[in-house]
């Protein structure tokens, strides 16, 4: 028994580290001031994150070797978003958010469609101006309202 626990007392279980040097291989600050570079971050397909310095992060050690580590898991970046029951949220270190929440999605930071268009089923709503290339719909309300042909009154049911 003595063997088996002598050799479990040489496989190195999962550890915390923190960040110490960012990038996508990144630096950790782990137990006793040890340091870790070129630590590969291993995350699910489909998501890519950059891991912000002082992240807290979970490392395991592969066969159990120090040397053959990798970071599968992070927290405590300076940024953080709590959520409430049943939410979800992906969320960067700038501020952009998305909520995945009871009552639909939200959306914190500006949305650029870069390829593809919008197709939407209802009804389209904004609290500020709305604009195409060639002007604003209230640029279009301002040149129709008051608008004649010769000496015809304007419009007698103005664009509001």
């Amino acid at each position: 028994m003595s063997m088996i626990s002598k050799s479990l007392g040489q496989i190195r279980q999962a550890f915390l580290g923190i960040v110490a040097r960012a990038g996508i291989k990144a630096q950790i600050q782990g137990l006793a001031d040890e340091v870790m570079d070129q630590m590969e971050i291993y995350q699910q397909v489909g998501f890519s994150s950059w891991i912000p310095e002082k992240s807290r992060v979970v490392i395991l050690p592969l066969m159990g070797k120090s040397a053959r580590s990798i970071i599968i898991a992070s927290t405590e970046a300076p940024i953080m978003i709590t959520v409430n029951e049943g939410e979800t949220c992906i969320y960067d270190q700038f501020g952009h958010q998305i909520l995945l929440h009871k009552n639909g999605v939200k959306i914190k930071g500006d949305v650029e469609i870069i390829e593809g268009g919008l197709i939407v089923e209802k009804d389209i709503k904004s609290k500020a101006n709305i604009s195409d290339q060639k002007g604003s719909m209230q640029a279009m309300r301002d040149a129709y309202n008051p608008h004649t042909h010769g000496n015809s009154p304007p419009p007698s049911t103005p664009m509001e």
